[in-house]
């Protein structure tokens, strides 16, 4: 089957790479991906009392060499530090997280202990008001220029006007079903085009009552819930919006049996039949779901948009501040074309690749075939503005304590 035998809003269905390490599947097992305000505070506190109390004493000249980067599993693997500091002298210490909230807790707690970290969209509004992270100057990372323009990854690393992030992974959570069974057994052709779903409120339709699987994460459920009621912006909602959006989350509860707690507990609840349709996890539930003879497809350009979470890289006030010749020369080796479609060969990453340079003779020398590309999103890009005007990416809420409220009183009516 050629790529234009392909419709451009379904994923592949095909072997996931035997060591995947995408952020997404990872961030999804992580006990801290739906904390509370009470819990931050706890990470914090905890944080804060781990605080290194001595070590191993390095020169000055030492430290403006060596760069401690706060980051997810498979962004930097050491292999690939070690090619950077043999050729540039420049030591890189990679540390990984599992949620944004350890994240934030970490650099909060002992400020001075990272120099460059992989931070979460949603996220940096936290760091601006702490006054944790510096301005983002993309003119001393050449390699920038191929990001592509059609992302919207800028207006979620940007508060009050200032820049303080650069895109470096990105992904989305999709609208997925089982085709077995949908559209044959239901009648959802309001919801459909070109024979797909391709409208959110399908998960509502009284058909499917408690047949919708969704996952306990409210930073990645609950801006679809907007996006359904037809708003424009998701994530900034006024209080008439909020009143909509309330009802509408609440009026999911009947059609929701229980929540998943992870990618194999969705994977579960579409191969047991429990679950017709949902709100995809990561792609790999579709592509395991599959391997198990129930054949979940995926809509990835929903016609109100498809929520997105990006990874991007930001600078320390307190350390990385004083080493930005460093970062920016690190920043850049990351962001060349062997680095990135190494990332995406390796872990189905997605990275700032676009699909001419993910396709390219140099793509293919660093490992990045045909067969490990259909793992990713890239192909879906190659559409270019139709593609990237869907995903919306996370941003700062208009209130997050309130949302996280909001979403402990639906989990009460399940179930």
């Amino acid at each position: 089957m050629s790529d234009s035998d392909i419709d451009p809003r379904e994923a592949p269905e095909t072997q996931w790479p035997a060591n995947p390490y995408t952020r997404k599947r990872l961030l999804q097992q992580a006990a801290g991906a739906t904390l509370s305000a009470s819990s931050i505070a706890a990470l914090l506190a905890r944080e804060a009392a781990a605080a290194p109390a001595g070590g191993k004493r390095i020169s000055a000249s030492e430290a403006s060499q060596t760069i401690n980067v706060l980051t997810w599993q498979g962004y930097h693997e050491q292999g690939w530090l070690n090619q950077f500091t043999k050729k540039t002298g420049i030591k890189v210490n990679a540390v990984n997280v599992g949620s944004p909230a350890e994240m934030f807790a970490k650099v909060r707690a002992n400020p001075s202990q990272y120099d460059l970290i992989l931070n979460t969209a949603g996220w940096f509004k936290n760091y601006a008001n702490a006054k944790l992270l510096i301005p983002m100057d993309p003119s001393k990372v050449p390699n920038a220029k191929y990001i592509s323009s059609a992302f919207a990854w800028k207006k979620a690393t940007t508060v009050n006007g200032t820049l303080y992030g650069m895109l470096y992974n990105w992904g989305d959570q999709p609208l997925g079903w089982n085709a077995k069974l949908i559209p044959g057994r239901y009648d959802v052709k309001q919801y459909m085009k070109g024979g797909i779903p391709n409208d959110w409120n399908i998960f509502w339709d009284p058909q499917f009552k408690g047949k919708v699987t969704i996952f306990d994460d409210p930073t990645s459920v609950e801006p679809m819930i907007p996006l359904a009621l037809g708003f424009k912006d998701p994530y900034h909602l006024n209080s008439t919006q909020f009143k909509a959006f309330q009802k509408k989350l609440l009026g999911l509860r009947h059609q929701v049996k229980r929540l998943t707690s992870g990618f194999n507990d969705q994977i579960n609840a579409f191969v047991s039949h429990e679950a017709s349709l949902g709100y995809i996890n990561i792609a790999q539930v579709a592509v395991e779901a599959n391997q198990h003879g129930v054949p979940v497809k995926m809509n990835h350009l929903v016609k109100q948009g498809v929520p997105a979470w990006s990874d991007n890289y930001a600078i320390t006030k307190a350390a990385g501040a004083k080493k930005l010749d460093a970062i920016y020369e690190f920043m850049n080796y990351t962001y060349s074309l062997p680095y990135q479609a190494r990332l995406a060969a390796v872990t189905g990453n997605n990275g700032v690749l676009t699909y001419a340079r993910a396709t390219s003779p140099e793509a293919r020398a660093a490992g990045l075939n045909k067969k490990k590309l259909g793992f990713t999103l890239i192909p879906l890009t190659k559409l270019g503005k139709p593609f990237f005007e869907k995903m919306i990416f996370f941003q700062d809420v208009e209130n997050l304590q309130r949302r996280l409220d909001l979403w402990n009183q639906f989990k009460l009516g399940i179930g």
